[in-house]
């Protein structure tokens, strides 16, 4: 299916709900399209665009030389299940908000994340990358 860059990163947040069975997901938060000048391949620079629902950050990374999009997803936890690995180290119950437990947020962790990604092997992408 052949979906537009500036639409690309609500469709597979959209997709990704639909899979998880997350009824009632809604995109709070969509960026523009945004070249990535230093993640470029032959010249072309990838194309970044992201979506934010209620408890999950993505961004699609499309690599246009490769034929391959990329997501990156990064999820924000609401409550912790009592009989998750987490509730051993933290407790089970309703998550402590980032700012109050000293640690980064969500936020800054996806942003830092989607801005400092890096190909370091584009054979990685077979014949596309190679030809």
């Amino acid at each position: 299916m052949d979906v537009a860059d500036s639409g690309s990163a609500t469709w597979f947040l959209q997709d990704l709900a639909n899979e998880q069975e997350a009824d009632g997901a809604t995109i709070t938060e969509q960026s523009a399209v945004f070249e990535a000048p230093g993640l470029c391949y032959r010249n072309m620079p990838a194309v970044i665009t992201t979506a934010v629902g209620q408890m999950v950050y993505l961004a699609n990374i499309r690599l246009k030389e490769v034929e391959t999009d990329v997501l990156i997803t990064a999820y924000e936890t609401l409550v912790i299940y009592p009989l998750s690995e987490s509730a051993t180290a933290v407790g089970a119950g309703m998550a402590v908000p980032a700012a109050q437990s000293g640690v980064m947020p969500m936020a800054e962790v996806f942003k830092l994340a989607a801005s400092s990604f890096k190909v370091y092997k584009w054979s990685l992408f077979g014949s596309a990358a190679a030809a």
